[in-house]
């Protein structure tokens, strides 16, 4: 009998190393009469993301008319297989995040693929996964980074040609007054140069 348990334990064990976890989402509310599906498929669950690790793969695809099309069919790396839609470049259609992975101090990255209605699909941002916990300011027209760590601080971004741009501007963002002369003063130094 206690043979018998061992071999099941292990074999769940060794069942639970290969399961698949994947997640569907239907975006009819969304990208409305579109018929968009998104699925994210974990095929590796012992990976930890560095490195430029894969461990999902991510397929948008749509159904009109009948007629089935894979829009996308990505490998990426999501730690908790997470999917956001929030508006990235401003056009107010929300694009796709994708959780990429998430630090220490639970400072979230993410892989991002911006809608563009005029095409009816998606193109990814190279390098969006370097950006923590990303925002988007719309009356700036800029990304930030609001990071959490022993020192809190903030960094700004812009995509430019399905690129991330790194304005090389970081202060600290401790909620203090001087903190926030020193982002009023990185807005404007953004807001010059464009």
């Amino acid at each position: 009998m206690k043979t018998n348990s061992i071999i099941i334990i292990c074999l769940l064990v060794f069942l639970n190393t290969f399961a698949q976890k994947t997640t569907i989402i239907k975006c009819d509310s969304i990208y409305k009469n579109k018929g968009i599906t998104i699925k994210l498929i974990n095929f590796d669950n012992e990976k930890d993301g560095y490195d430029d690790e894969k461990n999902s793969t991510l397929i948008i695809s749509q159904k009109l008319n009948g007629k089935n099309s894979v829009l996308v069919k990505d490998s990426i790396f999501s730690s908790a297989q997470e999917i956001e839609f929030k508006d990235f470049n401003n056009d107010k259609i929300k694009d796709i995040l994708v959780q990429n992975i998430s630090d220490v101090r639970s400072n979230w990255t993410y892989t991002l693929y911006l809608y563009n209605a005029k095409t009816n699909n998606f193109k990814r941002v190279l390098g969006f996964e370097e950006i923590k916990n990303p925002s988007y300011n719309s009356k700036y027209k800029i990304i930030e980074s609001h990071v959490i760590s022993g020192t809190n601080w903030a960094a700004f971004y812009k995509i430019k040609n399905n690129k991330v741009y790194d304005y090389n501007i970081e202060i600290t963002d401790d909620g203090s007054s001087k903190a926030e002369k020193e982002y009023i003063k990185a807005i404007k130094k953004i807001t010059s140069t464009k």
